[in-house]
C-alpha cells in the first residue's frame, strides 16, 4: 500500500510539473457506475480531463471502472479498472475509504495511462485504436507502481472498430423457489443454470425439478411431479440502485415434463404412468446483489400464461374416465438465486 501511495504522489507530481503546450485535447471515455453516495460519471470524467491537461504528450484513453461498495460497516470501497490506449491495455485493483477517493483514483489512473513516453505510433482516433499484439509499453519508473501496461493476448482480442466493448461474464448458479399453477398445490422447486452477461443484458438457461405431490379423490388419484428447462433474457433497468440492488426485467419460457403415476386402494382403478409436456411464457422482474467480485445472490418473480396445458385423467371401473388435474391458465413462480461470477 505504501508503494501505491508513493507512486500516486510521484505520478501526480509528474502530471502537474509542466504546463501543456497547445495541442489537440485527448479523447477520454470513462465508464463509471451510478451508485448512491458516489460522484456522477460527468464529474469523474471532468477530473480525468483535469489530470491529463497538466502534461504534454498524452494519448486517448478508454477506461471501464467497476466499483463495489463496502459490504459491512468499516470496510473499504473496491475499484477494478481496465484501461486501453494505442499502446496496449492495463488493469488494476485498489481499495479506498470512500467512493470520492475511488473517483479521484480513477482520474489519476486515467491521467497516468495517457502519459506518452515516446512519439505516438499512430494518428488514429480512439475508435480506431488497435494495439499491436507484440508491443509492450516501457512504462518507466513513474508509471510502474500504478499503471503497468500489458499487451493483448492475441490480435483477435485487440480493440477493433469500437472501443466500447461490453464487459462479459459467465454466472453459474443454483436456485430455490416455488411454483404456482403447474401442479395442484404450491410446489417447491430446485434448479441449476448458467448465465451469460454482456454489459446490461443477460441470458440464462436452467434445468429444474419440482417436488412431487399426491392428488387423491375418494382414495383414487395420482402422484404428480415434474422436471424441465427454462430460458430467459433479462435487461438491467435504468433506475438508481436501492440498498445496492441491481434491478432487472426478464422475459422467457419454461418447458416442463409432468409425470403422473396412478395410485389408489380400489382394485377397479387401473394403474398408469403418464408423461405430458406443459409450457409457460412469462415476464418478470428481479434484482441482484454482488457479494464482492466473485459471488452474487438474486431474487426473481415471474408471471405468465400456459401455452400448453395437458389434461390428466383417471379410469375407474365404477366412475369411468374423469379429469383429476390440468395446469392453471395463469401461473406464477418466485426464486432465490445463488451464483458465482467468472
Amino acid at each position: 500500500m505504501a508503494r501505491v501511495r508513493a507512486g500516486a504522489w510521484v505520478a501526480a507530481l509528474a502530471l502537474s510539473a509542466a504546463p501543456r503546450v497547445a495541442e489537440a485535447a485527448p479523447v477520454l471515455r470513462v465508464e463509471w457506475p451510478t451508485l448512491p453516495g458516489c460522484p456522477s460519471s460527468s464529474a469523474v470524467l471532468e477530473r480525468a480531463r483535469v489530470a491529463t491537461s497538466r502534461t504534454n504528450g498524452v494519448d486517448d484513453v478508454y477506461a471501464v471502472a467497476e466499483v463495489t461498495p463496502p459490504s459491512a460497516e468499516g470496510e473499504p470501497w473496491q475499484l477494478y479498472i481496465r484501461t486501453r490506449t494505442v499502446r496496449g491495455a492495463g488493469e488494476r485493483t485498489l481499495e479506498a475509504p470512500s467512493c470520492d477517493a475511488v473517483a479521484r483514483a480513477v482520474a489519476m489512473i486515467v491521467g497516468i495511462a495517457s502519459l506518452r513516453t515516446r512519439a505516438p505510433a499512430t494518428e488514429h482516433t480512439l475508435d480506431e485504436l488497435t494495439p499491436a499484439p507484440d508491443h509492450v509499453e516501457d512504462a518507466g519508473p513513474l508509471v510502474a507502481p500504478l499503471a503497468p501496461v500489458r499487451p493483448p493476448k492475441d490480435a483477435a482480442n485487440a480493440v477493433t472498430a469500437s472501443a466500447e466493448k461490453p464487459i462479459t461474464r459467465l454466472v453459474p448458479s443454483a436456485e430455490l423457489g416455488v411454483a404456482i399453477g403447474l401442479l395442484p398445490r404450491i410446489a417447491p422447486t430446485a434448479s441449476v443454470g448458467l448465465g451469460y452477461e454482456a454489459g446490461w443484458l443477460r441470458a440464462r438457461l436452467a434445468f429444474r425439478a419440482l417436488l412431487p405431490q399426491e392428488v387423491l379423490d375418494r382414495g383414487r388419484g395420482a402422484e404428480l411431479g415434474a422436471f424441465g428447462v427454462s430460458f430467459d433474457g433479462c435487461g438491467r433497468l435504468p433506475v438508481t440502485p436501492v440498498l445496492r440492488a441491481k434491478p432487472h426485467a426478464c422475459a422467457g419460457a419454461m418447458l416442463d415434463n409432468v409425470r403422473a403415476h396412478g395410485i389408489g386402494a380400489d382394485a377397479g382403478v387401473e394403474a398408469f404412468e403418464v408423461w405430458r409436456v406443459a409450457m409457460m411464457a412469462f415476464a418478470g422482474v428481479g434484482a441482484t446483489w454482488d457479494l464482492g467480485r466473485a459471488f452474487r445472490i438474486g431474487a426473481d418473480a415471474r408471471l405468465g400464461g400456459s401455452v400448453l396445458r395437458p389434461t390428466f385423467v383417471i379410469d375407474s371401473a365404477s366412475d369411468g374416465q374423469r379429469q383429476f388435474h390440468r395446469p392453471a391458465l395463469v401461473r406464477a413462480e418466485s426464486t432465490l438465486t445463488f451464483g458465482m461470477v467468472f
